[in-house]
């Protein structure tokens, strides 16, 4: 019987058959380099990269397997003897190389430089629905999608001595400093500032930043825990009532003393910051005057069985933005702001006197805090005109259900603002003391924060505000809130 032609095979391509030699080749080199990196390292006292330093680890690639046809030695050919010259090489001055496994997050700067980047931001959507009173006909006509955020930041740390952050913000909504309605989105500046710490008892910041002021003011908008800010700090905003300036105060350009988290023993820290800066809010070229405004806040917080938080090089944040929580924070803060108002030439000086003071408890996945702000306006030019004193209070309680692979934290929040309060002023009559305080508020809100898991980078809330104002200027303006958050 005659034998049948064995099957042709095609040849496979050279470029295939030189895959397998290439990866391990390249396999190898990265792992020399590595190691050698790492004895550089090791040789001028610096630790080998580790995840507590924020830098990526490039693992060596996967070794190939199969055998080898190409030219060159394999796994299973004998490996050619390292030839030593009898005479010594001469020294070679050791300059640390940069190299990719001790590189920051960007791949810009070695480790052995000290330099770390780190890039984050995050995206804030919402809508709002406003009941629209039949006798106020500019509340409740702009009902619909708003983006109160849209920041990207940038950080930059030198160690644990110098660290920078330049923030942008591409949405225009600013609900402490009142936008108003009609325009467009712009793109503005939120934080650019510089932080020296040679001490965690001293630091100091320059530049523009959050002012140390309240706790709510001082929040993050990424981690609100209601949808918006409380009547008493963020006041009425145009199309949700009659607008009304609140108690709060946002950033400002200037210079800070502060401190990070100073232990005091058995869990308790203490911090405070220091500032003196323009005082006529963000992104303004110049002072309205010559003299600084002056911002103060001190912190007693206590953390349990678990101690202090790690030391953050920034300047002074709100207790609440943080994963992790004291179980108590009490906060106080003051404030001298003199202001120049009106137009030129017709200047006027007044100046805010002012204080604030909150409490923040978290326990058992309770979340219990609430503040209390003053301010007193006296008019430095206009000698005869009595003096302006503005007060509110808020305060919410907030309770995470336990045993869920999800996050449920339902709340209810109070607030007042008074806006013609009258405490060491009395009003000139009664029918001036009944009109200023037709002007007081009292807002309740009730809300629930989602979140897929405990640590999921986006959340969502809802809420809805039941509005209460004084005759005559009762209005039927009710609010409906809904967000989410995307945090990068």
């Amino acid at each position: 019987m005659p034998l049948l032609p064995a099957a042709r095979v095609a040849p496979a391509p050279r470029s295939a058959s030189l895959a397998s030699p290439m990866a391990r080749r390249l396999s190898s080199a990265v792992v020399c380099a590595l190691s050698l990196s790492t004895a550089i390292a090791a040789a001028q006292g610096t630790p080998p990269p580790t995840e507590q330093t924020g830098v990526i680890i490039v693992p060596a690639a996967p070794a190939v397997s199969g055998p080898s046809p190409g030219p060159g030695p394999g796994p299973d050919l004998p490996v050619p003897p390292t030839v030593t010259s009898a005479a010594p090489a001469p020294a070679v001055p050791s300059v640390p190389a940069p190299n990719v496994a001790q590189n920051s997050a960007w791949g810009l700067w070695p480790v052995l430089s000290g330099w770390r980047v780190a890039l984050s931001g995050y995206i804030h959507a919402s809508y709002r629905w406003i009941s629209e009173p039949q006798n106020y006909t500019l509340v409740g006509r702009n009902n619909g999608f708003q983006l109160p955020q849209a920041r990207l930041v940038a950080d930059v740390q030198w160690q644990q001595r110098l660290a920078a952050r330049v923030s942008v913000e591409a949405a225009s909504e600013d609900r402490l400093s009142q936008s108003f309605p009609g325009g467009q989105m712009t793109t503005r500046l939120r934080d650019a500032y510089i932080t020296w710490a040679p001490l965690r008892e001293l630091r100091v910041t320059v530049g523009q930043q959050v002012t140390p002021w309240d706790l709510e003011s001082m929040r993050s908008d990424a981690e609100l825990p209601f949808v918006s800010r409380s009547v008493a700090v963020e006041g009425v905003q145009p199309t949700e009532g009659f607008t009304t300036r609140g108690l709060g105060s946002d950033r400002n350009l200037g210079i800070s003393l502060h401190s990070g988290f100073i232990p005091l023993g058995r869990g308790t820290s203490f911090r405070y910051s220091l500032f003196a800066g323009n005082g006529n809010g963000q992104n303004q070229l110049l002072n309205d005057n010559n003299i600084p405004a002056l911002f103060g806040r001190v912190e007693f917080a206590y953390w349990g069985q678990g101690g202090l938080p790690q030391d953050q090089v920034r300047p002074m944040f709100s207790i609440s933005d943080d994963f992790r929580k004291p179980v108590i924070n009490i906060g106080l803060a003051s404030q001298w702001n003199p202001r120049t108002v009106g137009n030129l030439p017709d200047l006027m000086r007044e100046t805010d006197a002012g204080v604030a003071v909150d409490l923040a408890l978290s326990l058992l996945g309770f979340e219990l805090q609430g503040g209390f702000l003053y301010l007193r306006t006296s008019r430095d030019t206009l000698s005869g005109v009595p003096d302006l004193e503005r007060m509110g209070f808020w305060g919410h309680l907030r309770y995470t259900i336990p045993r869920l692979p999800l996050q449920i934290t339902p709340g209810y929040r109070i607030s007042s603002y008074a806006p013609r309060a009258h405490i060491g002023t009395a009003a000139p009559t009664e029918m001036d003391a009944r009109f200023d305080a037709s002007y007081t508020l009292l807002y309740h809100t009730l809300g629930v924060l989602l979140r897929p898991t405990r640590t999921f980078p986006l959340h969502g809330s809802l809420g809805y505000t039941f509005t209460g104002e004084q005759e005559p200027n009762v209005l039927n303006n009710d609010r409906f809130e809904v967000d989410v958050v995307l945090v990068f």
